[in-house]
């Protein structure tokens, strides 16, 4: 008595429109069994919904398992493409049953056997074709999609939080505003537990930490998707996604022992690289402390040894010199900017009067009052003159008013009051990152 299993699946409601439901497939694989008296079911195994050209579908592994373990001499389906449609699948698939001297069968396409050269071929050459359709079907829908997405069309009725589908369209909806806050706010704190505090419990927003970090990497917030950077209203500038897309490279644990100050804002000037946070080893006379510190991560943590920056900076030392110096860096920078975007002379009057001039020296050339030689020294010199004038152009800069307003503040008084994460949120909402080199020199770039 041959010990068979029944294996059945279905991928789309197509499927079961043309008879591949699974009650269709239950039924006539038992009555099949049942017409054989050599055979005995032994168990029942049913992946709804997935496609045959996947290898690791739940109920297909499981029956595979018990076929290794000597459980299972037949496996009998209704047809070779409810096993696989994946010729590397199959073989793979076959490799198994015949180190266990297993068989399949299918039932409504008879020709199929695998105990003989013959249906092998045949089961071979089938697998070529059924592969061939999967990749002609599955290319024949990308290109549907890519044709959808270059018109700016979704290609499915989900959409991201904070946005709604409208003539198959997305649009900003009224969560767009909390998702604009939820990058900034992660942007200021680069910390994923803490901006989805945020959301806890707004059921619009995913609530775990996988699913969030995957909402913060998601284009189509910057009106992106696939090659068209057009494909929707954005709802976040691309400088706050890509600033969000560099922390959540740094991202703080949610689980790190100790909160780290300064962890994602340090770079080594040396390597360009970022620096790591570990616990310093310091000596006293009486007691060894382990106390908070950044190093190179090239130059520790890769054992590449690739940067000659072997500095430690502890985190106190570093607070203490950014109190000290913050402000005055501040001044600076505020003051260097306003010399250098303080508004030219109003010049317009005279680029009018030089303008007029060189249509009147036209005329004169035209009229021949004068010869070509003075026409053409005299219209460089006016234009050389014009080209001097018109040459200012006002550069777009930061807005510092957020700075100004906290120079207007006692924040070195203030700052003794805050905790760990309210000192790592106050130093991300003025400072880019600091650079430090191999002589521990700093080189502080502001946010503004």
């Amino acid at each position: 008595m041959k010990r068979a299993a029944i294996y059945m699946r279905v991928s789309t409601e197509k499927q079961v429109k043309e008879g591949d439901s699974i009650p269709a497939q239950r039924e006539a694989l038992h009555k099949y069994i049942d017409s054989r008296p050599d055979l005995i079911c032994v168990g029942e195994f049913l992946d709804d919904g997935i496609s045959g050209t996947k290898y690791d579908r739940d109920e297909l592994q499981k029956m595979l398992s018990e076929v290794e373990d000597g459980k299972i001499d037949l496996i009998v389906v209704t047809k070779m493409d409810r096993l696989h449609r994946s010729l590397k699948n199959f073989l793979d698939m076959q490799d198994i049953l015949d180190k266990h001297h297993c068989n399949w069968l299918a039932i409504w396409e008879p020709m199929y056997d695998t105990s003989t050269p013959q249906g092998r071929m045949i089961i071979n050459t089938m697998m070529n074709l059924a592969q061939f359709e999967a990749e002609n079907t599955g290319q024949r829908i990308r290109q549907v999609q890519s044709y959808k997405v270059t018109q700016g069309n979704v290609i499915s009725g989900s959409c991201p939080p904070g946005y709604s589908i409208e003539n198959k369209r997305l649009v900003p909806n009224q969560d767009a505003p909390k998702v604009k806050e939820l990058f900034e706010h992660y942007s200021i704190s680069g910390s994923l537990a803490a901006t989805m505090k945020l959301v806890s419990d707004d059921p619009h927003f995913p609530h775990s930490p996988c699913a969030f970090k995957h909402m913060l990497k998601n284009e189509t917030y910057i009106g992106k998707k696939r090659d068209n950077p057009d494909f929707c209203e954005p709802i976040i500038s691309q400088e706050l996604f890509d600033d969000v897309q560099r922390k959540l490279s740094i991202n703080i644990k949610k689980d790190q022992k100790y909160a780290y100050i300064f962890s994602g804002l340090l770079r080594c000037k040396e390597c360009g690289k970022s620096m790591a946070a570990f616990r310093y080893y310091k000596k006293r006379p009486t007691k060894t402390y382990r106390v908070p510190g950044y190093r190179c991560a090239t130059r520790y943590n890769r054992g590449i040894h690739d940067c000659n920056n072997t500095k430690v900076i502890t985190e106190s030392v570093l607070e203490k010199y950014l109190l000290e110096n913050v402000r005055a860096q501040i001044k600076d920078m505020i003051l260097e900017y306003e010399i250098e975007e303080k508004p030219v002379k109003d010049n317009s009057n005279r680029i009018a009067s030089l303008e007029k001039k060189k249509d009147r020296l036209k005329d004169l050339y035209i009229n021949g009052l004068i010869e070509l030689d003075e026409y053409k020294s005299d219209r460089e010199q006016i234009e050389s003159e014009l080209a001097a004038l018109t040459a200012y152009k006002p550069r777009t800069g930061p807005d510092m008013d957020s700075l100004k307003d906290l120079l207007s503040t006692d924040f070195e008084a203030l700052y003794g009051t805050f905790s760990a994460e309210e000192r790592r949120f106050f130093w991300r909402s003025i400072i880019k990152e600091i650079r430090f080199d191999k002589d521990r020199n700093y080189d502080i770039i502001f946010l503004a």
